[in-house]
């Protein structure tokens, strides 16, 4: 005799049974990369789907140029993002007129070939930096080059590289679609998808820091916001309005601190209650002197070194694991010599992530970008990696502007707001 059972759904959280819900906060990553410094080489090794189990053991390969040949590619690279975007004046305008610097809409069907000019040397730049990192190697790391390409032009990538000795504007590089595609040749088109940051979500990432969490617990409804700021910022010639626009938006937004001098982000920083989600600086970056050190200005001119924050945080770690935003105008060559130590005291002393450009960042871009990043990301559960792509393909497909690429995240793809998590 068959007996039949008797069935009943109380509570039915895969839509009738027709899908199990994907609970994951943390994504797995496609392709994972390592750059290590051996001597005067990078070790490069490389694991996740897009290179496949074989039986063959892992992929390893050695980049055969200096350390320093390598930086030169980065800084080749940034200085072409400067150039074609930052520096660029329209020739015989007057008054003078900087396109990408005085505007950020740029889908005016006049704006058109200079963006697509600009947009196909930046293709070029990107390429060239990526050869530079694969093409120049032993065979391991031209197999390692054989599985990412072919990985880079079959679909969207989670992509982390990881490195304390390398640090490289990953979303700013380009591969072509198709190995018959000639970057250099006269008629090339260069393709969005080409771009890293425009097609996969990308970030890199320091050695592993146990117990790191992309949820950002969030004891109420708001998110606690503090605003390190120099109000000067808007007042520069031209007047363009950035720093007051986003203290606007955050306190009609969130629970905000707005801190103008050193000493009071010190006293916030050295808090035990510290209580920051979102650390932001909207002020001026600079390289000074002859040994280059970098550091950031608020508005009492006080220069704030790395080195600084790192005597802060000496012994303790900040309790609220922010993510931190730096917004520097003028500030492009922190990427090179200021993120690194910035960025990697402050991820290891309890930040969650840091988001910069790679390059100068134009104020009225900067606005625009801000007010666009937050306004996603503080509904909860965004995803920052997902705020900032869908902001580069924005700006790139709908508005001509590649300005999107400049930001890295420095950790932090699956990072979001949680409320109500006991995280």
């Amino acid at each position: 005799m068959t007996s039949s059972l008797v069935t009943s759904v109380t509570i039915d959280h895969s839509d009738r049974l027709r899908s199990v819900p994907d609970d994951r906060y943390n994504r797995e990553r496609g392709i994972h990369l390592r750059f290590i410094q051996v001597g005067n080489r990078f070790l490069v090794q490389a694991w996740g789907s897009a290179f496949p189990e074989d039986g063959g053991g892992g992929y390893q390969g050695t980049l055969s140029l200096s350390v320093d040949v390598v930086r030169d590619g980065i800084e080749d690279l940034r200085a072409v993002w400067q150039r074609e975007l930052i520096d660029h004046v329209d020739p015989g305008v007057r008054p003078t007129r900087r396109p990408f610097v005085d505007e950020w809409d740029l889908s005016a069907p006049a704006e058109h070939e200079r963006a697509d000019r600009a947009a196909l040397a930046l293709a070029r730049a990107g390429y060239t930096l990526f050869c530079l990192l694969f093409a120049n190697g032993d065979a391991g790391l031209k197999e390692i080059a054989d599985h990412l390409t072919r990985a880079l032009r079959g679909g969207e990538h989670v992509i982390t590289v990881e490195s304390d000795d390398v640090f490289v504007p990953w979303c700013m590089l380009y591969v072509p679609l198709s190995d018959q595609d000639s970057v250099w040749a006269s008629g090339y088109r260069w393709r969005p998808e080409g771009f890293w940051g425009y097609q996969h979500l990308v970030e890199h990432n320091f050695s592993r820091w146990p117990g790191f969490d992309s949820r950002i617990a969030l004891p109420g409804a708001l998110a606690r916001v503090g605003l390190n700021v120099d109000h000067r910022v808007d007042e520069e010639y031209p007047p363009t309005p950035y720093v007051a626009p986003v203290v606007d938006f955050f306190t009609e937004n969130a629970v905000t601190t707005v801190r103008t001098s050193k000493v009071a982000l010190a006293e916030a920083m050295r808090d035990p209650a510290f209580a920051d989600h979102i650390v932001y600086f909207g002020c001026h970056g600079r390289v000074g002197g002859t040994d280059e050190r970098a550091y950031l200005v608020l508005a009492d001119d006080e220069k704030i070194y790395g080195t600084e924050v790192l005597a802060w945080l000496s012994g303790m770690a900040l309790p609220s694991s922010p993510v931190v935003f730096v917004g520097a105008c003028q500030g492009g060559q922190l990427a090179s010599v200021f993120y690194p130590a910035f960025g990697h005291h402050l991820l290891h002393h309890g930040a969650r992530c840091l988001v910069g450009p790679q390059i100068d960042l134009p104020r009225a871009f900067a606005r625009v970008y801000a007010l666009r990043l937050f306004a996603a990301f503080l509904v909860p559960h965004t995803r920052l990696g997902d705020a900032v792509r869908g902001l580069t393909r924005e700006f790139l497909d709908r508005y001509r502007n590649p300005l999107g690429l400049i930001f890295s995240l420095y950790r932090g793809i699956d990072v979001h707001l949680a409320p109500g998590e006991g995280v």
